[in-house]
Parts: C-alpha cells; structure tokens; sequence
C-alpha cells in the first residue's frame, strides 16, 4: 500500500493554508479553511460615521422644522417706497427677524400655557405678519382668525416710526401672539382677565406693585385683582396658576375658574395682597422699600 499523497493547494486559490488528503480508498476530504478576522479600513470606518453624521443632522433639521408648527409668512400691506414699507423690509422682512421673533414669543407663550398634553391648544397652521396699510386705531397690533387654524397679525406703520423700532415691533408681536394663544370662553372671558394674561405673557412683571393697585378694595369679584403683577404673585404660589386658567376659559367662563385654578378662594388671597400693598409706603407713584 502507497503512503498516502498530499496534495499542496496553491495558495492563490486561498489566503489560509489549506490542504486535501487522498486516502488508499481514492476518496479525499477537504479540511475547511479556518476564518481570518478582516478588520474595516480607515476609510470605511470615516464613511460610517459621515453617514450617522447626516442622518443625526437630517434629523435635528427635521425636529426644528416640526416644532415650529406652523407656517409663517411675512408681507408688507404698506404702499411700496414708503417709510415704513422701507424700514420694515430691511428690518424684519430681508433678514428674517419676523420670523425669528414670532417664533421665539410663540414658544415662550407654549411653555407658558400648555406644559404637557392634558391643556388643550388652539389648531394654529399658519400665521401671516403683515405691515398695514395705515395706523391703526385699537392697538399697536391686532390678530385676526382668517380660516380654520390660520391668523393674521397685523401691525401698525407707526411702531417703525419709534426710536427703537425693533423692539416696539417685537413687543407688539409679542402680545399678538399671547392673543393668539389664550383661550377666552367664547368672548366671554372678562376683558381684564385676557388683557392681564396678555400683558403677562408677552412682558417681564416687575416685582413692585404699584400704589394704584391699593384702590381696588371692592371684593365683589374674583377677578378684581387681576392684573399682570396679580397674576405672577399667584404664579409663585402655585406654579401653573396661568396654565390653568387658561384651560379653564376654553368653553365657559366663571368666577370658580380662578378659584380651581389656584386651588384655594382667590377673595382672600386678593384681600391679602392689596392689603399688603397698602402697608407699603409710597412717595409720589414709586414705591418705597
């Protein structure tokens, strides 16, 4: 009997060293090649992260676009040359501060009255800023439900006449905003409780209050206390008071509203804090500390 052969395999036809023994019984069996680790090149591995870099972007992109909500669009009503067509284009329309601005106060006011699903929204789809064609006669800016989920703001040449135009503009598109927001019963909420939450929403409450409020001594209502300064001391006291007020104005409007949405009588806490006001001393309209 022969010694078995062995038979070199060329290792063109594999990287690993391989080899076929042929028995006396002229069968071979082939003993596998044994798997060598390959690791991905420099290359490879930059691509990789170059692709969960874009798409990551991508992402984030896609996230800011959605938490904007809405559409905005921004046209000047103002005859073209004029003034204040002129000033507006270069300063709010050219380089989209309009946007920015009305984006910035529209997230601010979100946080502010709907901190979690359970406090309904109004169906906002889109918001057109607009210079108009002239002055107008109520206020620095209005805001108008043109269709289902769609608002125009509409603001006043003069707001571009003023020395710091910029922030005259921001702050009337600030309070327009809040308008657009606020839940108001229907057009049954009391004007002074909506007019409070605007001037609450869109500006920072200073921490005095004013002699002013020491007149309002009639308790015959919950809302005689209401105002901005009011409505950031009960913010304090129960974190979320606006919140839900405001989700309590979405159908109906009641005293009692105020009343859940502090969660104790809102007369005696009135009754305190003017009283509180009264003992400050006062010189002139400035309070003294």
């Amino acid at each position: 009997m022969e010694a078995p052969l062995l038979l070199p395999v060329s290792t063109a036809a594999c990287s690993s060293s391989s080899y076929i023994t042929v028995d006396g019984d002229d069968t071979a069996s082939v003993a596998p090649p044994s798997p060598k680790p390959s690791s991905p090149s420099g290359l490879s591995i930059a691509a990789r992260y170059l692709a969960v870099l874009l798409v990551a972007s991508v992402s984030l992109f896609a996230h800011h676009e959605a938490s904007k909500g809405f559409r905005i669009d921004v046209v000047s009503a103002a005859p073209q040359g004029t003034l204040a067509a002129r000033r507006f284009d270069l300063l709010f329309v050219s380089n989209g501060r309009a946007e920015r601005v009305l984006h910035r106060a529209s997230r601010a006011v979100e946080d502010a009255l709907f901190p979690d699903p359970s406090f309904p929204r109004r169906r906002v789809t889109r918001v057109t800023v607009r210079m108009a064609a002239g002055n107008l006669t109520a206020a620095d800016a209005t805001v108008d439900a043109a269709a289902d989920g769609e608002y125009v703001i509409s603001l006043s040449p003069r707001l571009l006449s003023d020395a710091k135009a910029v922030d005259a503009v921001a702050a009337a598109v600030r309070r327009a905003v809040a308008r657009m927001w606020l839940w108001d019963a229907r057009g049954a909420a009391p004007a002074r409780v909506t007019e409070s939450m605007v001037e609450y929403l869109a500006t920072s409450v200073p921490e005095e209050n004013q002699a002013s409020s020491a007149v309002e001594t009639d308790y015959a209502s919950n809302t005689q206390c209401i105002s901005p300064r009011f409505l950031k001391h009960l913010e304090r006291q129960r974190a979320g008071f606006v919140a839900r007020l405001n989700r309590a104005m979405r159908d109906r409007w009641s005293d009692a509203a105020v009343d859940a949405a502090l969660g104790a009588p809102a007369r005696s806490v009135c009754a305190a804090y003017l009283a509180a006001s009264v003992q400050r001393p006062v010189v002139g309209s400035a309070v003294v500390h």
